[in-house]
């Protein structure tokens, strides 16, 4: 097949690391080349530029719009992105016939899909549900939701990784919503460094990401201060993401909460998946303490590392982690339920951690490409074959 992945945002720079979003369309597209097909991918950027990231072919489009501003202008910079996003489509269809497309469902992005081949809307998020607790994305909540709804009612089919997020969006548009398993390996040429010179041989707790409400991390902040208390050989090391916030930033506000103890707090700054991956092997436990999520990768590559994970009911981590049989969950925005669960991983026997693990590899058997991969084909195919049925019937 030829495939195209269409992403409102990517690096840009060959030596950028990928996170969120941009990450999974570069993982699906590698994974989609090794088995066979061509993949490339179109994203919204401020040049037009075609070049290669890691082997994948990127184009970059050119665009001038604002996407945090009044709900008017925001609309009118989607509409000009996806615009544009067409325009290079239209261009690589007519050079080669493209047989699928897939949108990274956010803000709107696929609601012009104009080619006569399916269009595959894949939930990358649904901002009414995943940013509600984002201070940073309130005043965009309600214009991000409207268009991202205009593009799943465009699509010929729509998936996601989660049902939290699948299901309030199927709900919402009247449409079948497919769970989609990401397809996940831990193969990484590792770069032991940072781990080496800043981490050997210390014990830690360990969190990364973006730090923002919706993934916990102010959660975090009003746990440690205890946990770090009573611990005292314990250190809470971050990377991914600082965020500013009204009073700074999220990793100003964290040491401001942890006072005397805020020199037991490290920040990393961003990193890569080959520098991050030794620093989760010695972590003593992983934090993912989400308020809302959409099936996180950092929970799979934490879990396929052997490490403990503590994240939370109701927000996507219940599909990978069973409290107390191979990770550990709390409530979603208590702080006190996340110390009780921190504390139980950090208590948990060498004997009991090797049952927990034997668990874990079995649940993550249905993220391996051979499984998840192949299931996406499959879907792939059963669209294009509807579609093409429909075109005849016409």
């Amino acid at each position: 097949m030829n495939i195209i992945m269409v992403t409102p945002q990517f690096v840009t720079k060959r030596n950028e690391p990928l996170t969120g979003m941009p990450r999974y369309v570069y993982k699906i597209s590698r994974f989609l080349q090794e088995y066979g097909h061509n993949v490339e991918i179109v994203a919204g950027a401020v040049n037009d530029k075609t070049w290669k990231y890691e082997g994948v072919v990127v184009h970059n489009v050119k665009w001038n719009g604002n996407l945090h501003t009044a709900a008017v202008i925001v609309s009118i910079g989607i509409l000009k992105r996806e615009i544009a996003v067409q325009r290079k489509l239209r261009q690589l269809d007519a050079a080669r016939r493209i047989d699928i497309v897939q949108y990274a469902g956010w803000s709107g992005n696929g609601c012009m899909h104009s080619l006569k081949c399916p269009a595959v809307l894949r939930l990358s998020t649904y901002s009414k549900v995943q940013y509600v607790q984002q201070d940073t994305m309130k005043d965009y909540i309600d214009t991000y939701s409207f268009w991202e709804r205009m593009s799943g009612r465009k699509a010929d089919g729509i998936i996601a990784p989660s049902k939290i997020i699948g299901e309030q969006f199927g709900r919402d548009i009247r449409k079948k919503v497919t769970i989609m398993e990401t397809p996940y390996d831990n193969q990484v040429a590792e770069d032991s460094t940072v781990y080496d010179q800043r981490l050997a041989h210390k014990r830690y707790i360990l969190y990364y990401g973006t730090f923002t409400t919706d993934k916990g991390f102010r959660v975090i902040g009003d746990m440690l201060p205890r946990l770090l208390q009573e611990d005292r050989d314990l250190l809470f090391i971050c990377a991914g993401w600082n965020v500013a916030t009204k009073s700074g930033s999220a990793v100003e506000e964290m040491k401001e909460k942890l006072g005397e103890n805020q020199y037991k707090m490290l920040y990393l700054g961003v990193l890569s998946q080959q520098q991050l991956y030794p620093i989760i092997r010695h972590a003593e436990v992983v934090l993912i303490p989400s308020l809302v999520d959409n099936l996180p990768n950092a929970c799979l590559e934490a879990l396929s590392l052997d490490k403990l994970v503590v994240g939370t009911y109701g927000t996507s981590l219940e599909q990978m982690i069973d409290d107390g049989e191979n990770g550990f969950l709390s409530e979603p925005g208590n702080a006190e339920s996340l110390l009780r669960a921190v504390r139980k991983a950090l208590s948990t026997t060498e004997q009991k951690k090797k049952e927990m693990m034997l668990k874990n590899r079995q649940m993550i058997k249905k993220y391996e490409p051979d499984v998840a991969v192949k299931k996406l084909e499959r879907y792939y195919q059963w669209l294009i074959r509807k579609n093409s049925s429909g075109r005849r019937h016409r």
